[in-house]
C-alpha cells in the first residue's frame, strides 16, 4: 500500500512538473514571437527642435519588434505631415501622438499646405451655399461687380457682370471652426487636399446656430491679391464643388446681363437690393 501511495505522489509532481514546464515554454515562445513580429512605425529621419512643422523628408517608416512599440506610435505618415511637435524630437526617435500641439492650440496655420495663404472673404446664407460648406470642402469663388461711367462727378451704373475669379480653391475654416472630419480616421478624408490636416471636429456643421460669415480659403499669394481686391470691388459668392469632383478648371469668361440674355440693349441694374440680411444692427444688402 505504501509503494502504491509513494507512486500516486511521484505521478502527481511529474505532472505538476510537465505543466509547469509546458507554461514556461509556452510564455517564452509568446516573448521570442512578440520580439520576433516586425512592426512598421514612423521615425524621425532628423533631429526636429520645438515647433518645428513635420515635412515628409523629415519622417520615414521603420521597422521594430512589436515589443518596442511605444504608445501612441504612428504606423501612417500622412498622418503626421504637417503637423508642428511641442516638443524636441532626436534622430530615430519614434514619431507619437503626445509629440504634437492639441488642435485647439494649434491652431489654422500648420493645416495651411506648403505656398499657400490663409485667406478669409466675407459671405452669408445666400453667398455660402446655405451654410452647407464645411472645412476641407472645394469650392470656386465669383465676383460680381457693376461698370458704367461718371457723369457729373457721380458715378452712373451701366451693367452687371460676373467672374469666376478661381476655381478649385480648398477651404480651410468656416468662421472660427477649422476641424470638421468627414470620416473616422484622419488620413480617410473624402478631400485628399495637399497637405490639410482635418482632425476630431469640435463643432458639427449640422448643430451650426449662427449664420457662417467668413470662409478660410487656402490660396496662393497671387490668389489673395484677387481675392482682395474682388472684395473691395464687388460681391463675392462661393459654389460648392462635389467631393467626387476631379478638381477640372473650366476658365470661364466673364459673363455680363447682355452676354447672358442675348441683347444689346443696355440692362439697368435692380435699384432695390437683392437680398436684405440684418445681423443685431448691422446691415447687409446685395446691390
Amino acid at each position: 500500500m505504501s509503494n502504491t501511495k509513494a507512486l500516486l505522489i511521484s505521478l502527481l509532481v511529474a505532472v505538476f512538473a510537465v505543466i509547469m514546464l509546458m507554461n514556461y515554454i509556452s510564455s517564452r515562445e509568446r516573448a521570442i514571437l512578440e520580439l520576433a513580429t516586425p512592426v512598421q512605425v514612423v521615425a524621425a529621419l532628423r533631429d526636429m527642435p520645438e515647433g518645428t512643422r513635420v515635412e515628409p523628408g523629415m519622417i520615414e517608416l521603420v521597422t521594430v519588434p512589436q515589443k518596442y512599440v511605444q504608445p501612441g506610435a504612428f504606423n501612417d505618415i500622412q498622418r503626421v505631415v504637417n503637423r508642428s511637435v511641442n516638443v524636441p524630437v532626436l534622430r530615430g526617435t519614434q514619431v507619437l501622438e503626445s509629440m504634437f500641439f492639441d488642435v485647439e492650440i494649434e491652431g489654422i496655420a500648420p493645416k495651411i499646405p506648403t505656398g499657400k495663404r490663409a485667406f478669409s472673404i466675407f459671405v452669408t446664407d445666400v453667398t455660402s451655399v446655405g451654410q452647407l460648406i464645411q472645412p476641407g470642402d472645394m469650392v470656386d469663388i465669383m465676383v460680381t461687380v457693376e461698370i458704367g461711367s461718371f457723369q457729373d462727378g457721380r458715378a452712373v451704373s451701366e451693367e452687371v457682370i460676373t467672374k469666376t475669379a478661381l476655381e478649385n480653391i480648398l477651404v480651410l475654416a468656416v468662421d472660427q471652426t477649422s476641424s470638421v472630419r468627414r470620416t473616422g480616421t484622419a488620413s480617410g478624408s473624402s478631400q485628399q487636399a495637399p497637405g490639410s490636416v482635418f482632425s476630431a471636429g469640435n463643432t458639427a456643421a449640422g448643430s451650426r446656430s449662427t449664420q457662417i460669415k467668413t470662409l478660410s480659403l487656402s490660396v496662393s499669394p497671387r490668389e489673395v491679391q484677387i481675392l482682395n481686391l474682388s472684395q473691395e470691388i464687388g460681391t463675392l459668392s462661393a459654389s460648392l464643388r462635389s467631393s467626387f469632383d476631379t478638381g477640372q478648371v473650366e476658365n470661364l469668361p466673364p459673363l455680363s446681363a447682355q452676354d447672358f440674355l442675348g441683347i444689346d440693349r443696355p440692362i439697368i441694374p435692380r435699384s432695390s437690393p437683392a437680398w436684405v440680411e440684418i445681423r443685431g444692427a448691422d446691415f447687409f444688402s446685395r446691390f
